[in-house]
């Protein structure tokens, strides 16, 4: 199943309409309509084929208009994926179309093929946040399914060089399994078990490696040599060399693990699989122990929430330590914009756009450096941080920084950061899923850095996190002398500060309007703030949106990373505005969304699901994922 699914629907249909034309131009022939001197009626017309319906609003003559690469913009009326693995995404949709499954039960299945295809990035190992949208209740969900620090970690437990980034002492509690049941028993139609039958099958039967993990085995080859078991499940058996883009890969051991998962999801935290899981991370020197496992929590939370362009929308998102936060505080201070597709019209609005844009880039990460775990601090600490976050989506507080932003950029002191934060890399995937009954699941799912913590469970077959890495240390400070943030201090069972940041915007109606989030460390936030900031505000396509050469600003280092593309007169704009530049070819950010737009809003002409809309659904190319759906 793809992406062509709907569209050979849609050709059927014309097809249909068109021999249904000729055949009653044959009959019209055959029982003598004719034009004579009595009578002038008209010969049946045909219909031309429809074209692919497109989301995308620029013309040629825009001052930001890019020229759009050749993949295609996925149109469906029913129900769609985007994943960055294109076979997760056909797996996802056939979840809900071929066995009746929800988006619940789609993003699960999706979230565990991607974690087996594209292991590097996510996995059974690792960890992730969740929003879910249930529209029959109207409520959103957070499923907070971060990794945990273990029972025996202390908040200087690298001081002494320990690594926290490979080996066992890096691997924090993995929270995979745990959460992905906790969101099931709260949108799985299916049986637990069925979810796992696709992904069972992918470990036994093997299945072709693909551009990304060829890539980034290529990437990261010295460190792969290591680490024997990692080495190991990246090998070609017949050759004796590391895999190779379209190379066979098959991963037993991890299916096994699978079958025992998917006959018991408590098995990973209490049951015979969390002995073996315990020991492989013994094997490793880590210090997770079986009763660190079962303590292990999933929390289910409410999302943050901040109305957008006057209440016409509403965005959800989770609370710490994911970023979502930080992105609605972006929203908040850019709501008194009124930015709309006006705002990027001609040349010196659009630098006048992107200028606030990047403003509010700074003062987010400034307030970001505040932000961590709550639920294991104290009292004082706790209330300190729910203070800020109430102040983040307070409309008040986003004028106060809003004022502050004026025509040129300022130094590093202006914003006011308190602390430094970690910089995690780019091994994280994200997902979104639109089902058929207009529920929504945003999921983005990490092991942390590339291959995590390098450490292969030999009885297991699963891949390892390092997300203690991204923890901060007391008593240090990065390059500029910006002391580390005590709020993300280590503490046995807390959860590290993250960059992710999945959300999900709601129409006045209640009805879903976009799905979306991002893969990249740090550039999750602005990646994701984008795609709201560029389809909702200044009404670009979603293709565009996600195309558009992307800005990155996290305060320090104090450059603006760019990407290249963008056009020359935003440089010139943002450049004259005090702006300085850290040109890249692409900031190594990946955006999966899903849109959905009415007949008024695009050039949509036969989308006729429940309310006349069109679902739009675009995977990054960077990534080479490909949306799927009906």
């Amino acid at each position: 199943m793809s992406g062509s699914i709907s569209k050979s629907r849609a050709w059927a249909i014309v097809s249909i309409v068109i021999v249904a034309c000729i055949v009653a131009v044959a009959i019209g022939l055959g029982l003598g309509l004719r034009k004579d001197d009595d009578n002038d009626t008209p010969m049946p017309e045909c219909p031309a084929p429809a074209a692919q319906p497109s989301s995308s609003r620029l013309t040629k003559d825009s001052p930001i208009y890019v020229s759009p690469t050749n993949m295609k913009e996925g149109f469906y009326r029913y129900a769609t994926v985007s994943t960055d693995a294109p076979i997760c995404s056909y797996y996802g949709t056939d979840t809900m179309v071929r066995h009746g499954g929800s988006a619940m039960d789609a993003a699960i299945v999706a979230i565990l093929c991607n974690g087996v295809y594209n292991p590097q990035s996510c996995g059974i190992g690792g960890g992730f946040f969740m929003t879910y949208y249930k529209k029959s209740e109207g409520k959103g969900y957070a499923i907070m399914a971060r990794e945990m620090a273990p029972g025996a970690a202390t908040e200087d437990m690298y001081t002494n060089g320990t690594s926290s980034r490979e080996g066992g002492m890096a691997i924090g509690i993995p929270g995979e399994i745990k959460g992905l049941h906790e969101a099931w028993k709260r949108g799985g139609k299916l049986p637990w078990s069925a979810l796992f039958a696709p992904i069972i099958q992918m470990c036994k039967q093997g299945f072709p490696v693909g551009k990304l993990l060829h890539t980034d085995i290529q990437n990261n080859k010295e460190i792969i040599g290591r680490y024997g078991e990692l080495k190991k499940m990246l090998t070609n058996t017949e050759t004796g060399e590391l895999l190779k883009e379209g190379d066979l890969i098959k991963l037993p051991k991890l299916g096994e693990t699978f079958e025992k998962i998917a006959a018991d999801p408590y098995a990973y935290y209490n049951g015979s699989l969390a002995d073996d899981i315990a020991a492989d991370i013994a094997d490793g020197a880590g210090i997770i122990t079986k009763d660190d496992l079962e303590r292990y929590t999933a929390p289910v939370k409410d999302p943050m929430m901040i109305d957008l362009a006057g209440g016409d929308y509403k965005v959800l998102s989770p609370p710490p330590p994911s970023s979502g936060a930080v992105i609605l505080l972006i929203l908040n201070i850019l709501n008194g914009f009124n930015m709309s597709a006006d705002s990027v019209s001609t040349g010196e609005k659009a630098v006048e756009t992107y200028h606030r844009i990047t403003e509010a880039f700074k003062h987010g990460f400034s307030v970001r450096t505040n932000l961590g775990d709550i639920d294991q601090e104290d009292q004082a600490s706790k209330d300190k941080i729910i203070e800020l976050l109430q102040n983040m989506t307070a409309l008040p507080w986003g004028e106060m920084k809003r004022s502050k932003i004026t025509r040129n950029t300022h130094e590093t002191a202006y914003y006011e950061p308190t602390y430094s934060f970690t910089i995690p890399n780019a091994g994280t995937s994200h997902i979104s899923v639109l089902g058929p009954e207009g529920d929504a699941v945003s999921i983005t799912s990490t092991v942390n850095l590339y291959f995590g913590s390098k450490i292969v469970g030999m009885r297991t077959g699963i891949l390892f996190n390092d997300e203690m890495d991204d923890f901060s240390t007391p008593n240090t400070t990065n390059y500029f002398g910006v002391p580390a943030s005590p709020a993300n201090f280590i503490k046995p069972y807390k959860r590290p500060l993250s960059s992710m940041s999945p959300t999900i915007v709601l129409d006045k109606d209640g009805d879903v309007k976009l799905v979306t989030g991002a893969t990249g460390g740090t550039r999750i936030i602005t990646s994701t703030a984008l795609s709201i900031i560029q389809t909702l505000m200044l009404k670009l396509g979603l293709k565009e949106s996600t195309e558009f050469p992307r800005i990155h600003h996290q305060l320090l280092p104090p450059d603006l990373r760019i990407e290249e593309a963008m056009p020359q007169v935003i440089f010139d704009g943002l450049k004259a505005r005090g702006h300085t530049f850290d040109v890249r070819e692409k900031l190594g950010s990946s955006v999966q969304a899903v849109l959905t737009m009415n007949k008024q809003e695009s050039n949509v002409q036969n989308a006729l699901d429940r309310k006349q809309t069109g679902i739009f659904s675009f995977s990054d190319p960077i990534r080479d994922g490909i949306a799927d759906g009906v």
